[in-house]
């Protein structure tokens, strides 16, 4: 059994506790830590390092990729240790906002994410 550091699930942020240090996570919630953060960093650091990220301006012109979109986020999902397969995986985008959505069996059992980006 691996402990890890434990991520705030909205912000990513490292979790203090009350009296001092950081809270820790053990092997299932890290798989879930590990796959929501590389989406995050996929989805979001492109405007900060275009060379980290893989959404662009491109993928919300009028003619974008949903398709394109979807393959990217079943790498990086797939890729992330400890998951083995995408049950569900469902990529919408609307007004400006796309939202990834999926359900992954992992080793320690199965997960369900929305990612949000704008």
């Amino acid at each position: 059994m691996s402990i890890h550091l434990a991520l705030d699930k909205s912000t990513g942020d490292l979790i203090k506790k009350a009296g001092g240090g950081v809270t820790r996570v053990t092997d299932g919630r890290f798989v879930v830590q590990q796959v929501q953060s590389r989406l995050r960093a996929a989805l979001g650091e492109w405007i900060l390092d275009p060379r980290v990220g893989w959404l662009n301006v491109n993928d919300f012109e009028k003619d974008y990729d949903l398709f394109s979109i979807e393959q990217r986020a079943r790498i990086i999902i797939l890729g992330t240790q400890g998951v083995k397969s995408i049950e569900k995986l469902e990529v919408l985008y609307k007004n400006r906002k796309l939202t990834i959505t999926f359900e992954a069996e992992t080793i320690f059992g199965t997960i369900s994410l929305t990612i949000p980006w704008e």
